[in-house]
């Protein structure tokens, strides 16, 4: 008897974790319309300007536009949109490009001029819009633009695109940082404000999240040992260098150890993490690995073998049995009544049926035999036993079959045709050979039962 392989979508997104992600994406964009919004509201009212804090007020006009630009954009270029609303979408992503485009060349715009005339031109060279973010820009409405392409080309633009903005990102937003903490080497100085930096992290996140739907980064997505494993690799793999020279900078600092063991000091924390994250690993992969065996071993509706893990399961146990020169029998069941139910009843009734027949068996049998569905309404079990022992449970299994339907109030009666055959270590029977005897007594019993109904 031949059972239709399953296959199983490794490949295909997991939706629990889409849901996650748009979770995410929509926090990271109200945030970003949030801070826009508060430094276009404090250029234009000054009680604004002065109930923040000046720190969240640096965003320049052109950088302020950029984001309000690029945040709608991704507000309208949602899956589910209106063709129209996608349409303005996709304007607006070439519109944030344009205007980063525009900036980077002619960095003396109206906006410049429009910041002065807000402030009573008293506003410095320094607080000027960033070629970094400029150019940051640019990429992002690029990436938003082809954020849902399935062309190949446009697709690989879309991912290299994607790439660079990302390493863009990290490079400022790592420099700003450490800039902050005063580790030596870096600066401040040159980037990007603190507002826009956030805003450019908040809308490179989402274009990623949205951007792995379809592109090469859809990995994350997945829903096999591949998706798994870079969800959880990839934030230690991004924070682990930033946290190892922010450990570095305290250790200097702080003078915790000299100076000389800095370096390898900080180089056998960073063995011990990934050692230690290599573990993880390989207890996750181990783990998915064994649910994957179980998988193609066991049959989905009842949890029992299916007719491969019995077949090998059971060939265990029988070659066992042998040599210990032990007696080893197989059981064969059937279901009488299967039809009639899925008729009478539909299909999920059953469903059910197969299930309570199947959680009879275990609890009828032992933990060492090996119990199976073979296909259909025929079950199987296999183990250690003799034709007295055999004779015990097929009883106890057919009065548990006879109260389960009582207690239930079925229409119809658990009803099973039962069949025994039995070898031991002197015989040179296979254990094919010994499954079909079995398979053939099942059916004299349930002939048997047949002739008996029509007389």
């Amino acid at each position: 008897m031949q059972i239709e392989a399953t296959t199983f979508p490794v490949l295909e997104p997991n939706q629990n974790v889409l849901n996650r992600a748009y979770f995410i994406e929509q926090i990271c964009l109200v945030l970003a319309i949030q801070i826009v919004l508060i430094n276009l509201f404090a250029r234009v009212f000054v009680v604004v300007n002065n109930l923040l804090p000046a720190g969240l007020l640096q965003m320049h006009s052109t950088s302020a536009l950029a984001v309000l630009c690029a945040t709608v954009s991704l507000f309208f270029t949602e899956a589910g949109r209106s063709k129209r609303l996608r349409g303005i979408g996709k304007i607006l992503a070439a519109l944030t490009s344009m205007i980063a485009a525009a900036t980077s060349w002619t960095p003396v715009l109206v906006f410049w001029q429009f910041d002065k005339f807000l402030h009573g031109n008293q506003i410095d060279a320094t607080q000027s819009p960033s070629h970094i973010s400029a150019f940051a820009f640019l990429l992002l409405g690029i990436v938003i633009l082809l954020v849902r392409s399935r062309d190949s080309l446009f697709s690989r633009i879309a991912d290299v695109g994607a790439t660079v903005l990302v390493l863009l990102v990290l490079i400022v937003l790592s420099e700003f940082l450490f800039g902050m903490a005063h580790i030596p080497g870096s600066s401040t100085v040159g980037l990007p404000s603190f507002p826009t930096i956030i805003c450019l992290t908040l809308l490179t996140a989402v274009s990623i999240l949205r951007r792995a739907e379809h592109g090469v980064f859809s990995v994350f997505f997945g829903d096999g040992i591949g998706g798994r494993t870079a969800r959880i690799l990839t934030p230690v793999l991004l924070l682990l260098p930033f946290l190892r020279e922010l450990g570095r900078a305290r250790l200097l600092n702080a003078q915790l150890v000299p100076t000389h063991y800095a370096t390898a000091v900080l180089s056998s924390v960073a063995t011990i993490i990934a050692f230690v994250l290599l573990l993880f690993l390989v207890r996750l992969i181990n783990r998915m690995q064994n649910e994957i065996h179980d998988l193609t071993l066991r049959d989905e509706l009842t949890g029992l073998y299916n007719f491969r893990g019995f077949n090998l399961f059971a060939d265990q146990a029988f070659r066992l049995a042998r040599s210990a020169r032990i007696p080893f029998g197989v059981l064969f069941i059937d279901m009488d009544n299967l039809k009639v139910i899925n008729d009478e009843l539909g299909h999920s009734a059953g469903s059910v049926s197969l299930v309570e027949t199947a959680k009879l068996l275990n609890t009828t049998f032992r933990e060492t035999d090996v119990i199976g569905r073979l296909g259909g309404d025929e079950f199987v079990v296999a183990g250690q036993f003799d034709s007295r022992e055999i004779a015990v449970a097929i009883e106890r299994l057919r009065s548990s079959a006879a109260a389960k339907s009582q207690m239930a109030g079925s229409r119809f009666l658990l009803s099973l045709s039962m069949g025994f055959a039995a070898t031991d270590h002197s015989s040179d029977e296979s254990l094919k050979s010994v499954v079909a005897r079995a398979d053939k007594a099942m059916y004299k019993e349930k002939r048997a039962k047949k002739r008996m109904a029509l007389v």
